[in-house]
């Protein structure tokens, strides 16, 4: 029997949820389908979730190199980078395929797709 029953959370601590809100549920697309709360709210896509804490002093997810551990699917790199860009947020391009995106406290999220180029 496994002592793991499932992935209870992966938390992005924010400094602002209504700011957090606009990138990640407006801008990327996750939903949020348990509501939206003013420190702890759940976001959801096809696979998986990833959960919005609000806190004073935000730690941020990144690693070395301005790299992260958080990857996500898109359908075309380039329509995605030019989408959140012309939001007001910078792309930082790997390849034609991937790259990543900071949000307003540090947090590093990958984004690729696995279209033929």
């Amino acid at each position: 029997m496994p002592i793991v029953e499932d992935i209870g959370h992966i938390v992005l601590r924010v400094g602002d949820m209504d700011k957090a809100l606009r990138l990640y549920r407006d801008i990327l697309g996750f939903g949020t389908p348990e509501g939206v709360n003013p420190v702890w709210t759940v976001l959801t896509t096809k696979g998986g979730s990833i959960t919005l804490w609000k806190d004073a002093n935000p730690v941020p997810c990144v690693l070395a190199g301005n790299d992260t551990p958080l990857n996500f699917h898109v359908a075309d790199f380039s329509e995605a980078a030019r989408t959140v860009e012309a939001e007001g947020y910078v792309v930082r391009r790997t390849s034609s395929s991937s790259g990543s995106v900071t949000d307003p406290w540090g947090n590093v999220v990958g984004l690729h797709d696995h279209r033929e180029t």
